[in-house]
């Protein structure tokens, strides 16, 4: 084994000067940071321009065709016309065009076995990636001198990738294709899994030569090399592709498979608001409302008529934000929906939570079932929805599906408040006394994120694993943020809804959120803990079980704070 990774290492250096490029290697496991590690968005060769996105492929060294269509029939190995296919049972013939967001045309391209037909392979549950070498593009350029093998340990079944050159000169595309060809066999033999030879396909002509609309898109897209088809069968514009395990923030192939994985939260949400829609109402609150582009703290005030909420059922906030230009919405910001009093005119009872993200469109579905008493009434309900700095088009809605299920009755807020997080925290929450009667069921719901990096040698509270106890009649129900801190943790919860490839460090994990993720309400279990009568309530915040005494780096810095939000729903 350590042979073959020497003469991969070998390969890939070759590969790299004929490039005229660097490489740099990526590791993103969970092992912790660096205590130096702080929020930062991308720059040098990941700037928000040219570099946008990339792709992945696989390939096996003992196959006679690098692409996985072994046994299409003996059709001619050219694809300059468009012969007539099958087509898939999944395949719709539908309104289509060539621009992000479109759904996608059926194509043919030519492989080594074959033709290869869109129409005809489709299926509703793959993803199709595509990956062009584009000598212009430097980053481009650059993915190809990253380990290509790591791509395959991580690549989920239902990826189809496409690699293809772009270029007018036809010595130099067959010279770029046989490089491409190697690349991926050494990478498969590195890897000693064939397995995944099926799911790529090396096109065996330059653009130029082959009639399709991808070449109108290439025209369109003068600095791209990658796009997506996702499930819906919709045009998908990439990320940044750029490694966070090195201060150079190389380009590299392992994090393309995360697109797909976002296709897939994606239509999760899709699917659960079709299955739902003969049972459920939508409630509308922003469609397509800016923030505004002027001013530092954004604010959007809207009426929503909640009518027909009552009943048994589960209520979720679907929220859609649309970054146009990654300049405009470049930072992972706190953003917060608040419901207001009845006069409209307080405005701070927290029923949502977001970190946008670092230059990237997303969408979330999120569940605020234990919130629903705030809406017991029929009528309109005032909200203002916030955010410091970032620019984004807003589209959200409330959505209730009814279903039998244990509903909450009552709701009483309990701890509301930001306070900066050191020796001096715990001091800010006072004790609650609540009297209760004949309880079926309590639980303690909860907002909680960590903010402030880079100024304390425990890097707080970004970034370090700090404990939110709550406490009741002397019982302690805590949440520790086990993930703050690890290089991967939030790389790998994209299938729990965080946008990949972002233009900011993104994989890193944090204490009890993600940038481009929705904050999912902290559940505690207070049921057993309650007594008939009084009850007391009370709430603090600790480092390794000791109360926090930072020791400051930077007094001018982002010193370590917590937002919290937090409510006693009874049942």
């Amino acid at each position: 084994m350590k042979s073959t990774k020497i003469l991969f290492t070998v390969f890939m250096l070759v590969l790299a000067m004929a490039a005229c490029s660097g490489s740099g290697k990526n590791n993103e496991d969970s092992e912790n940071l660096d205590d130096s590690v702080s929020d930062g968005d991308v720059s040098d060769d990941s700037t928000l321009s040219d570099e946008e996105n990339n792709d992945s492929e696989n390939s096996d060294d003992n196959v006679e065709n690098i692409d996985g269509d072994e046994d299409l029939n003996d059709a001619e190995n050219d694809g300059d016309t468009q012969d007539e296919f099958a087509k898939s049972p999944d395949f719709e013939d539908l309104e289509c065009g060539t621009a992000f967001g479109d759904i996608a045309c059926d194509f043919t391209l030519p492989l080594e076995s074959g033709k290869w037909n869109f129409a005809e392979n489709y299926s509703k549950n793959d993803n199709y990636l595509f990956v062009f070498y584009r000598a212009k593009i430097s980053s481009s350029r650059q993915i190809w001198t990253s380990e290509l093998y790591n791509l395959f340990d991580r690549t989920p079944e239902n990826i189809t990738y496409f690699f293809l050159v772009d270029t007018k000169d036809g010595n130099d595309a067959k010279e770029k294709i046989q490089t491409i060809r190697d690349s991926i066999a050494e990478a498969i033999d590195f890897n000693g899994d064939s397995s995944v030879v099926k799911q790529i396909h090396l096109i065996e002509k330059p653009l130029s030569e082959i009639d399709s609309w991808i070449n109108k898109w290439l025209n369109d897209n003068q600095s791209e090399f990658f796009f997506g088809i996702d499930r819906e069968r919709r045009i998908r514009q990439g990320g940044s592709f750029s490694s966070w395990n090195s201060n150079t923030l190389p380009v590299e192939f392992k994090n393309l498979y995360k697109e797909a994985e976002l296709y897939d939260y994606e239509k999760k949400i899709s699917d659960f608001i079709k299955e739902t829609s003969g049972s459920s109402t939508v409630f509308k609150g922003l469609q397509n409302v800016p923030f505004e582009e002027e001013g530092w703290t954004k604010e959007i005030f809207f009426d929503v008529d909640f009518k027909g909420l009552s009943g048994t059922g589960e209520l979720y906030i679907l929220l859609e934000q649309i970054c146009d230009d990654p300049k405009k919405c470049e930072w992972d910001r706190l953003e917060r929906l608040f419901l207001c009093d009845e006069k409209g005119e307080n405005c701070d009872t927290e029923t949502g939570r977001w970190i946008t993200t670092y230059g990237r469109s997303g969408k979330w579905l999120t569940d605020i079932t234990p919130l629903k008493p705030l809406f017991e009434k029929d009528g309109k309900y005032k909200f203002r929805f916030t955010v410091d700095g970032d620019y984004y088009v807003n589209n959200l809605d409330f959505i209730f599906v009814k279903k039998e299920a244990e509903q909450p009755i009552k709701l009483i807020p309990l701890f509301n408040q930001r306070e900066q997080f050191d020796e001096n925290y715990n001091s800010h929450f006072e004790p609650q006394i609540l009297n209760e009667e004949n309880v079926k069921k309590a639980e303690i719901y909860a907002f909680i994120t960590g903010h402030g990096n880079g100024s304390e040698e425990a890097n707080c509270a970004e970034f370090c694993r700090f404990e939110s106890v709550f406490t009741v009649n002397g019982n302690d129900f805590e949440i520790d943020f086990n993930k703050a801190g690890t290089r991967a943790g939030c790389f790998d919860a994209v299938i729990d809804g965080v946008v990949p490839n972002q233009y900011g460090s993104w994989p890193f994990g944090r204490a009890g959120w993600c940038p481009g993720q929705d904050v999912k309400l902290i559940k505690f279990d207070v049921t057993d803990a309650l007594v008939s009568g009084e009850n007391t309530f009370s709430y603090a915040g600790y480092l390794d079980g000791e109360v926090y005494t930072p020791v400051v780096t930077d007094e001018n810095g982002y010193r370590a704070e917590v937002y919290l939000s937090s409510y006693l729903v009874i049942y």
